[in-house]
């Protein structure tokens, strides 16, 4: 019996350490991966890049990439890139999310003169050819060159009592003169204040979210504002309901589903 128990320890003892041995070396692999994206980023464009997180690990039917989220440290942007196994940068949308990174800051600023606290996350649609941005361009020299369509994303913002629908539309016109009157389509998610900290903390780590991302996040409220050259489609008074958490107005989430069809798509 004391020969058992003792095989059984023994036993125990020795799987413990495989699993430990394991799990050691899955980090290394990939923090080694992770180092490898950064430094082909960095000598792609210079400046510093961190992993935020590892998809697929070289995990496709031909083997032959592993995607990453990554953040641009210096500009902020978080951004997609694909690596192959001997170190190459083979895509990434690094120059097209910084075009619409300065959008997003664009509208949280006005926003905020507003006094509504809000993040959000947009894509760019329609341009003539996306793929030939480049890195430093700006915002007002893109959309001359290439005449998006619209621009469409995500807007998350901090629940308040004192958010008026005036404050909302005064906010989205003003992005709206900036971006030279091109279409501005916002899918809206009202977040308790007790939690907004920490879903933003989440949602600026991204490159890109959906509707599930929302779930269980106890959200208020949810719509869809546009605002292009006819005009917005919901007046002040249907947006002070919707800003304080009425619910009657608002859209159903397939309602809000963004397209993944933008300019700079899937990589």
């Amino acid at each position: 019996m004391t020969k058992n128990i003792s095989k059984m320890a023994v036993v125990m003892i020795v799987s413990i350490a495989i699993i430990s041995l394991f799990f050691i070396g899955c980090v290394h692999v990939d923090k080694y991966t992770a180092d490898k994206i950064e430094k082909g980023l960095t000598e792609k464009y210079g400046g510093t890049f961190e992993v935020l997180a590892l998809g697929n690990r070289y995990g496709t039917m031909t083997n032959d990439y592993v995607k990453a989220n990554v953040k641009a440290v210096d500009s902020g942007v978080v951004f997609t890139a694909k690596m192959s196994p001997k170190g190459e940068i083979l895509a990434d949308d690094y120059a097209s999310r910084k075009v619409s990174g300065q959008l997003e800051e664009l509208l949280n600023n006005h926003l905020k003169s507003e006094g509504i606290i809000a993040n959000n996350l947009m894509f760019v649609y329609g341009s003539k050819d996306p793929l030939k941005t480049e890195l430093g361009t700006s915002l007002n020299d893109y959309i001359s060159k290439q005449s998006p369509k619209y621009f469409s994303g995500y807007l998350v913002i901090k629940e308040s009592l004192n958010k008026t629908g005036t404050a909302f539309i005064n906010a989205f016109q003003k992005t709206f003169t900036d971006i030279q009157n091109t279409e501005l389509v916002a899918n809206v998610w009202i977040i308790p204040e007790e939690s907004y900290d920490d879903i933003i903390a989440d949602f600026t780590r991204l490159p890109e979210v959906d509707n599930s991302w929302f779930d269980n996040k106890n959200t208020r409220n949810h719509f869809k504002f546009i605002m292009n050259k006819d005009g917005i489609n919901l007046d002040e008074n249907e947006l002070n309901k919707l800003l304080q958490g009425e619910s009657n107005l608002a859209y159903s989430v397939e309602e809000l589903k963004v397209d993944t069809n933008h300019d700079y798509g899937k990589l």
